[in-house]
């Protein structure tokens, strides 16, 4: 009789391997409080719009949001002289040779398929067809993740804080506005803040790494590295976040 142990052996040191590597890739998403337990490692994080609560108008509405005209268009004219035409406008998304604009598509699809909607955004494997709302790149992924980016929302959303008070007296400010009015830099969490996504609808995924780049500085916008800022630029290329670095 045949003995094939040695298989079984072989394959079960296989199967221990590639369970040693997953458990070192610590590949690991994070949604709602739960964001507050982030490693304190260095590596790669991405947030998704995920409502913990698939109701249709709201989920509609944010989304619509996204695709909002937040980008301002120039033409200038040179003319003889020296004399130039200047133009500015506002762009807007329309899709399709019907140009239909963001939120009747979005409108449309949950009149078509509203279970498969709310199906969607609860399945395990919704971050491989979604984009993500940022993308970057941490020393501290803790210290980013949580304390840079989701109790700054936190705090963005009090009733009391700057940001909230000046959203509410101008309901229709862009990103920039509210840059350029409180003097503050750009960051995901004025981001999400502006377009109404509340940390509780937000989802985290992260991907601890050992071979971070020594030159990729501290955590900070004041202080971007050369080395970061090429390595989130190449991250934005690759995945297309909603809500790029400016």
């Amino acid at each position: 009789m045949l003995d094939f142990s040695f298989l079984a052996e072989f394959f079960g040191s296989q199967m221990a391997e590639m369970s040693l590597g997953q458990r070192r890739a610590g590949y690991q998403e994070f949604q709602g409080s739960q964001v507050a337990n982030i490693p304190e490692l260095p590596g790669l994080y991405a947030w998704y719009y995920r409502p913990a609560a698939v109701n249709r108008n709201v989920t509609v509405k944010t989304l619509a949001r996204f695709f909002s005209p937040q980008t301002s268009v120039r033409t200038v004219v040179h003319q003889r002289y020296g004399m130039q035409l200047s133009c500015k406008a506002t762009g807007e998304i329309l899709l399709g040779s019907d140009e239909q604009p963001v939120s009747a598509a979005l409108t449309s699809a949950f009149d078509t398929a509203e279970p498969f909607m709310q199906w969607f955004f609860r399945s395990p494997q919704f971050v491989q067809f979604s984009r993500p709302v940022y993308i970057g790149i941490a020393k501290n992924l803790y210290d980013r993740v949580y304390n840079q980016h989701y109790l700054a929302l936190t705090q963005y959303w009090d009733d009391k804080h700057r940001v909230s008070r000046f959203i509410s007296a101008n309901a229709d400010s862009s990103v920039q506005d509210v840059m350029d009015n409180l003097d503050l830099p750009h960051s995901f969490a004025l981001e999400a803040r502006v377009r109404g996504i509340t940390s509780t609808d937000l989802m985290v995924s992260v991907l601890p790494t050992d071979d971070m780049p020594p030159g990729i500085g501290p955590d900070s916008a004041q202080s971007e590295s050369s080395a970061r800022r090429s390595l989130e630029r190449f991250l934005q290329l690759l995945s297309d976040p909603i809500c790029g670095r400016r």
